[in-house]
């Protein structure tokens, strides 16, 4: 049976008013439609299983249903969380870039953003991670390669994750977790309860000097990866 994941927009709503509840401002993002069974010990990475559960492995799968690609994105929620850098809808993009926006999810809203499937392939803040889609276009960052200085890419990979922990003196496990969230809040003099809101997104794009604009993105995170590579 067909459940409806947190994550996704309500279908009746009109796209505004679903974009208005989209948190385009933190390191937000996705997923989410009808599910089948698979074990958690299936073959491939965990992002793999994921979709096995959500769209039975098709990252290219469209049914009409109002939900995209392999990890079953809404149309809203792709188009929020920066997903249209990469097509227009998430079965339209590579399974890396579906990945991308899913590891996104992942660290604002944990493995919950997907109810079922998370849980059938053993999906975890720290395997969502670390795990991704098997090719050099999967957008995960490639910071790791040089260790101590972060690559200036724009993306939020593990080790600019890690940085972020480190420079709040938090878990540095590149997971992001609510308590990391709410260091970083204090850090920039935000909110401190752990949400990163779009006020706090303001606070740390005055302190890495980016465009103060709320909004989370590339120019963002360039932006955090020089301050950290300086501090």
């Amino acid at each position: 049976m067909p459940y409806s994941p947190k994550h996704a927009a309500p279908k009746p709503a009109p796209v505004r008013r679903r974009l208005a509840g989209v948190a385009v401002t933190s390191f937000a993002a996705v997923g989410g439609g009808a599910a089948m069974a698979q074990p958690a010990n299936a073959a491939g990475t965990v992002w793999d299983r994921v979709a096995a559960c959500e769209s039975g492995g098709n990252w290219s799968i469209n049914t009409g249903n109002g939900y995209y690609g392999g990890l079953q994105f809404s149309y809203s929620t792709w188009k929020g969380y920066g997903g249209q850098r990469y097509a227009n809808t998430a079965n339209r993009a590579s399974k890396g870039q579906q990945i991308e926006i899913a590891q996104k999810v992942l660290v604002a809203q944990g493995p919950g953003a997907w109810p079922v499937c998370s849980q059938r392939a053993g999906l975890t803040r720290a395997n969502g991670a670390a795990e991704g889609g098997g090719s050099t276009t999967t957008g995960v960052s490639r910071d790791t390669t040089r260790p101590g200085k972060l690559a200036v890419d724009g993306r939020m990979g593990p080790a600019t994750r890690r940085a972020m922990e480190r420079w709040v003196g938090g878990s540095v496990n590149g997971a992001l977790s609510r308590a990391d969230k709410r260091l970083i809040e204090k850090k920039v003099g935000g909110s401190v309860n752990g949400s990163f809101g779009r006020d706090d997104v303001r606070k740390l794009q005055k302190v890495v000097g980016t465009r103060v604009d709320g909004s989370w993105g590339p120019m963002t995170t360039k932006a955090l990866q020089r301050y950290l590579n300086t501090h």
